[in-house]
């Protein structure tokens, strides 16, 4: 089997679905700087390629990590591009929580090399 990046449909199902598993505030939280679906530029390992951005919050992105399933934050440049990536498998209400609470929960270990 190959794998084949996620589709813009795919995506939208799986922040939906996560949603619904999101406490009131978390979802307020990621409704307050949710964006519309955009792939955006990410270098993995020396290559090129796109990831969809779900969220931003100023400099800051949500994106979903298709090759690890899981939702990751970044900063980005002016341009858009995604400046770390992370492999980190995190589901949407994790995300939202450290947004909210203002603080790593101590599982990230830094960004893929």
């Amino acid at each position: 089997m190959t794998w084949e990046p996620y589709t813009r449909a795919q995506v939208e199902r799986i922040v939906e679905e996560q949603l619904l598993q999101c406490t009131p505030e978390q979802a307020a939280m990621f409704e307050q700087h949710r964006v519309p679906l955009r792939l955006a530029p990410i270098e993995r390992y020396g290559k090129d390629e796109r990831v969809f951005v779900v969220a931003q919050r100023g400099k800051e992105v949500l994106y979903w990590e298709d090759v690890e399933e899981g939702f990751n934050t970044s900063p980005i440049d002016e341009s858009g591009r995604i400046l770390e990536h992370w492999c980190s498998q995190d589901e949407l209400t994790h995300v939202m929580y450290r947004w909210i609470h203002g603080h790593n929960d101590g599982l990230r270990r830094g960004p893929a090399s």
